[in-house]
C-alpha cells in the first residue's frame, strides 16, 4: 500500500474514533516520517523498526514529550493500521514535570489596566476568575453563562457538560452588557468575521497585554488558570472544591499547586 494511501486510511481511523485535529495532524506527520524513513533505510518490517526509527529521532535531540508522542502514533498505526501487536512493547520516556508559570494578584492587576480591548478583557478575566483553559473559552456559548448564579456550563466539543466553575461578580454587569441582543446558541467570543477564536488570536491578545503591562515573566495563556487556583489556595480555599471547579479527574492534579491549605470554605468566591 502506497504511503498516501496508508495515511487516508490512518486520518479516516482516527476522525471515526473523534481524535482531536491537531492529534491527527501530529500523526500523520510522524507516520508518514516513518514511513519514509523505511523506504530511505531499507529496512524491513522487523519487531526492532520503531525502535531503529526513534533512536534516530533521540540523536535529533527531541523532547520526551515528543518522543511519547512519536510512540504513540506508531503504536496506533500499527494496531489500528496493520492490526499487529509485536511492535507496541516500546518503553516511553519520563517526562519531566515542569513547574507551571504563575502570575502575581499585583500582576494580574497590571494586566487588567493594560487591556482596553473589551473582548480581549473579557477573555482574560474569565480565564482567570473562573479558571477556564484556552479551548474551553473558544467554545464558550452564551448558553453556558448563568448571570443570575454567577455560574458557568463547562461543554466538550460535542456540547456535553463536563463541569460547572464560577463567574466574578464584579464582571457580572460587563458580561451582560457584552451578550446583549446575542442568541442563546452563540459563541460568546468570535472574530472579526463571526467566526471561532483562534488559538493564535487568544494567545496573541495576552501576550500582547504582558508587553503593555512591562511583566516579562515567561508566561502563557495557561499561566491565568495556573494563578486561578494558586489564589484560591492561598485564600484558603478546600482543595476539593478547587479540583470540583477545574474539572480535576484525579486530586493530584491539583494538589500540584497546593501550600499548607487546611482551611475548609464552601462558599467560594473568584480570586478577581
Amino acid at each position: 500500500m502506497k504511503i498516501n494511501s496508508i495515511l487516508q486510511k490512518t486520518k479516516k481511523e482516527m476522525t471515526t474514533n473523534k481524535y482531536s485535529q491537531n492529534t491527527i495532524t501530529s500523526y500523520l506527520f510522524y507516520i508518514k516520517k516513518y514511513l519514509n524513513f523505511l523506504n530511505s533505510q531499507k529496512i524491513n518490517p522487523e519487531p526492532n523498526t520503531i525502535q531503529v526509527f526513534l533512536k534516530s529521532q533521540k540523536q535529533n535531540k527531541n523532547s520526551p514529550q515528543t518522543y511519547n508522542l512519536i510512540l504513540n502514533a506508531l503504536n496506533f498505526f500499527y494496531i489500528k493500521i496493520k492490526n499487529q501487536t509485536n511492535k507496541t512493547n516500546n518503553k516511553y520516556q519520563k517526562l519531566s514535570i515542569k513547574k507551571p508559570s504563575i502570575l502575581t494578584s499585583n500582576q494580574i492587576k497590571k494586566i487588567i489596566v493594560c487591556t482596553h480591548n473589551s473582548k480581549h478583557l473579557l477573555i482574560i478575566l474569565l480565564a482567570y476568575g473562573s479558571g477556564l483553559r484556552l479551548d474551553e473559552i473558544k467554545n464558550l456559548k452564551i448558553k453556558d453563562l448563568n448571570l443570575e448564579n454567577l455560574t458557568i456550563q463547562v461543554r466538550n466539543k460535542q456540547g456535553k457538560k463536563v463541569r460547572e466553575t464560577i463567574i466574578a461578580e464584579k464582571i457580572k454587569r460587563e458580561l451582560q452588557s457584552f451578550i446583549n441582543n446575542k442568541k442563546p446558541t452563540d459563541l460568546l467570543f468570535t472574530n472579526h468575521t463571526g467566526h471561532q477564536l483562534s488559538d493564535r488570536a487568544i494567545q496573541s491578545a495576552f501576550s500582547s497585554a504582558l508587553a503593555r503591562a512591562k511583566i516579562t515573566k515567561s508566561a502563557t495563556f495557561q499561566s491565568l488558570r495556573y494563578s486561578f487556583i494558586k489564589h484560591l489556595l492561598e485564600n484558603g480555599i478546600a482543595i476539593h472544591h478547587i479540583q470540583k471547579l477545574l474539572g480535576h479527574k484525579n486530586i493530584r492534579t491539583t494538589k500540584l499547586y497546593q501550600k499548607n491549605v487546611t482551611t475548609e470554605i464552601t462558599n467560594i468566591k473568584s480570586p478577581l
